[in-house]
């Protein structure tokens, strides 16, 4: 009883064996991939039901993607989207790591398994290429599947580094280095989405080029920084 109370609130009760606590960590890790498994799906069903209710059959995917950055509801529902996953993560972190390792390793998940439902359910993406609306704000970010796939990948296994690192005592090195090179990584993965945001919405994916060397440079600086984190003498 009482080590559920502590769960609940963030905590890991002192006192608590090293295995205990492990134990706790490793059922938080167990519920967090589930709950972003099973909101993956359900958003992939939302969309399925949306392209239903909103457009005729045939109409191009993609186009269909495009058009859904005009409608305010989606901008609602994006918000809610990250209310969920903070909460979430917020409940199952026992610090401000943990809990911001969480939210990213949620997010991370998530976004993966939004791809594979809609596969699923619809067929699409046909390639990893294939180009996609992937979020609405402030401004619509556009790339190919592939690019948030690939920085998925890279929040999950650097996000359950951190919480394994973190309850074994060997915690990565969060420096203001390390946090500058993860910052200036996501800032070029940010550019790469937005840059030709405002032709996408205007004209479509045609004739539209995704810069992979913006996004290429910006797994160069989180990789970086990441090393730098696990290097015990980093300062």
């Amino acid at each position: 009883m009482i080590v559920n109370v502590f769960w609940l609130m963030g905590k890991s009760p002192r006192g608590s064996s090293p295995l205990v606590e492990h134990h706790l960590v490793r059922s938080r890790l167990l519920c967090v991939t589930l709950f972003a498994i099973a909101m993956g799906f359900l958003e992939a069903i939302c969309v399925v039901y949306i392209r239903e209710k909103l457009f005729s059959p045939g109409t191009d995917t993609q186009e269909i993607i495009a058009q859904l950055g005009h409608f305010g509801i989606e901008h609602v529902r994006e918000v809610c989207t990250i209310v969920m996953l903070l909460t979430v993560a917020w409940i199952a972190g026992f610090n401000s790591r943990t809990r911001t390792a969480m939210f990213f390793l949620m997010f991370g998940i998530w976004d993966i398994t939004y791809y594979i439902g809609l596969r699923v359910f619809t067929g699409w993406p046909g390639s990893l290429l294939d180009w996609d609306c992937l979020f609405l704000i402030p401004d619509p970010w556009f790339s190919p599947v592939l690019a948030p796939v690939l920085i998925s990948v890279y929040l999950v296994v650097s996000c359950v580094l951190l919480i394994l690192r973190e309850i074994s005592g060997c915690s990565l090195r969060l420096t203001r280095v390390v946090l500058s090179l993860q910052s200036v990584g996501f800032g070029l993965w940010y550019w790469s989405f937005l840059k030709d945001s405002d032709t996408i919405m205007t004209g479509g994916y045609s004739g539209v080029e995704y810069s992979w060397f913006l996004f290429l440079g910006g797994m160069f600086f989180v990789l970086f920084g990441l090393i730098v984190a696990m290097n015990p003498r980093s300062e």
